[in-house]
């Protein structure tokens, strides 16, 4: 088994930022109407690039498709499933990509589940690449999964209660190894975040014996490619989340509508 262990210090998320911008997200897509397939804005605008494909809006079952902008036909091999739509229980999404190139086909199924939008509590992300290419294309796959307590994550990050178990804690899968990842904060004595991220990493199948040699000619190496990735995204959040948390809920709501239609102004303007 090989082991690494390195610490961040990050901006805070205020708590009640954070709820207040789950809470903005789901009106923006409560407010939105399906007009047939099209689906329009709650101001009436046009939302450009995805349309309903089947069932109704929001509801369980309900799936949506980007579109193609150079014939404005939905993609075939893209898709997004509501499985759950309930702000005081569970909101749920999966999506789904499909890569039929000749040299590597993949199908990549990825799930989102917040509980609930009122009160978030959990949420949770998995991740399944499944090769289609036959038995050798097993090495390409791999699943994903990670998990967010965040009543854990705020008592933990907001009074230093150490907690029992991980507040966000997350595993990676493939046929040669498994990686678990746990991720705990404790507040800083200037009010920011100390993240400690742990990574334990053991090989499987044929690779179970190679991992402790591997680990031993390359471990430095490893920790030290590691602990420089988690400074660079460290720098990444610390250079925008400031700014971010002090935006109110209105403000975030205009900027994201404008995002969503900016792509299409920016394609109608270079027609």
């Amino acid at each position: 088994m090989a082991r690494f262990q390195h610490t961040v210090t990050l901006a805070p998320v205020p708590r009640r930022w954070f709820e207040s911008c789950v809470a903005t997200l789901h009106d923006l897509a409560e407010g939105t109407d399906a007009d047939g397939a099209r689906l329009r804005l709650p101001d009436g605008r046009p939302l450009p690039g995805l349309v309903l494909a089947w069932g109704r809006h929001l509801r369980p079952g309900a799936r949506y498709r980007p579109v193609n902008e150079e014939d404005g036909q939905p993609y075939a091999d893209q898709c997004v499933t509501v499985r759950a739509w309930d702000r005081r229980r569970e909101t749920a999404l999966e999506v789904v990509t499909v890569d039929g190139g000749p040299d590597h086909p993949a199908r990549l199924d990825c799930a989102l589940t917040l509980t609930s939008a009122e009160r978030p509590r959990e949420a949770s992300l998995s991740a399944t690449l499944a090769p289609s290419g036959g038995k050798r294309e097993q090495y390409l796959g791999g699943t994903g999964r990670a998990h967010l307590d965040l009543g854990r994550w705020w008592q933990a990050a907001g009074h230093g209660r150490h907690p029992s178990r991980a507040p966000l804690s997350g595993t990676l899968t493939h046929a040669l190894a498994r990686v678990s990842v746990t991720v705990v904060p404790r507040p800083a004595p200037d009010g920011r975040w100390l993240v400690t991220v742990k990574i334990r990493a053991r090989g499987r199948s044929v690779a179970r014996p190679l991992l402790p040699l591997a680990a031993a000619l390359l471990g430095r190496r490893a920790r030290r490619a590691c602990a420089e990735s988690l400074d660079r995204a460290a720098g990444a959040w610390n250079a925008r989340v400031p700014a971010l948390v002090r935006k109110d809920g209105e403000r975030l709501r205009a900027e994201l509508i404008d995002a969503l239609l900016g792509a299409s102004r920016a394609h109608t303007e270079t027609e």
